[in-house]
């Protein structure tokens, strides 16, 4: 049977928030770990704190083929985002695009309007999106009705 972790995340750098272990966990230690625990594929979600966590984990994939895969993110307040949508999957190891919305700021995103392009550029070009929303779960079912190949 194959095991996969559906999240974990690496890091090199920052500051992680308090309920997150709180040195810096790299590739090796991650293989190491899933090895003990008979883990053999891990998805990736890069953390927010560590703004280089997307090219660790796209290294984590050349180094270890076949073990990581990654659900990356980018700021969506930058203005090349859209972009990057397009062409996300041709990164490697890319699987998707993840967001998570904790501050206030970025709650407002979900429901102002300010994300109405990424879903369908998401879609267009065939990217899954991971969100943490509880907070906005009726939100969610409204793009997912609009959007079904998301």
């Amino acid at each position: 049977m194959l095991i996969v972790d559906g999240q974990i995340h690496l890091w090199e750098k920052g500051t992680p928030s308090p309920q997150h272990r709180q040195e810096p966990f790299s590739a090796e230690q991650a293989i190491a770990a899933m090895d003990e625990a008979g883990v053999d594929r891990a998805l990736v979600h890069p953390v927010l704190w560590d703004p280089d966590s997307n090219e660790l984990a796209i290294e984590a994939v050349r180094q270890y083929p076949g073990r990581f895969a990654i659900m990356g993110w980018f700021y969506l307040d930058d203005p090349n985002g859209r972009d990057l949508v397009a062409h996300w999957k041709e990164r490697r190891g890319m699987l998707g695009l993840r967001f998570y919305f904790n501050d206030r700021h970025k709650r407002e995103w979900m429901t102002d309007g300010s994300l109405d392009w990424l879903w369908p550029a998401a879609e267009r070009a065939g990217v899954p999106v991971a969100l943490a929303a509880a907070l906005f779960l009726p939100t969610v079912g409204d793009i997912a009705a609009r959007h079904p190949g998301l």
